[in-house]
C-alpha cells in the first residue's frame, strides 16, 4: 500500500477526523462528562496504534485541529 492510499484511511488527519467526531457526540454534555465519556471511547475502541499515532501527531504538531475536549480527553488517556 502507498503512503497517499495508507494516509487516507489511518493517517494522522483521520485519526483527527474520528476523534473530532467522537468529541461532537459529547459537546451536549457537561465538560466533565464529555471528557471522560471521549477518553473511555478512545481507550476501548481505538487500539494502541492508533492511540499512539494521535500521540505522536500531537507532539509533533502545533495545531492538531482537535477540538478543545478531544484535546483534554487525548491529553488525560495519555
Amino acid at each position: 500500500m502507498n503512503d497517499v492510499a495508507h494516509e487516507t484511511i489511518t493517517g494522522p488527519r483521520k485519526l483527527v477526523k474520528m476523534a473530532n467526531q467522537i468529541g461532537d457526540f459529547f459537546k451536549s454534555y457537561p465538560e466533565e462528562t464529555a471528557i471522560e465519556g471521549i477518553r473511555d471511547h478512545i481507550a476501548k475502541f481505538w487500539n494502541k496504534k492508533m492511540q499512539h499515532e494521535l500521540f505522536g501527531f500531537m507532539d509533533s504538531e502545533k495545531e492538531t485541529g482537535l477540538s478543545a475536549l478531544v484535546e483534554k480527553a487525548v491529553t488525560k488517556l495519555r
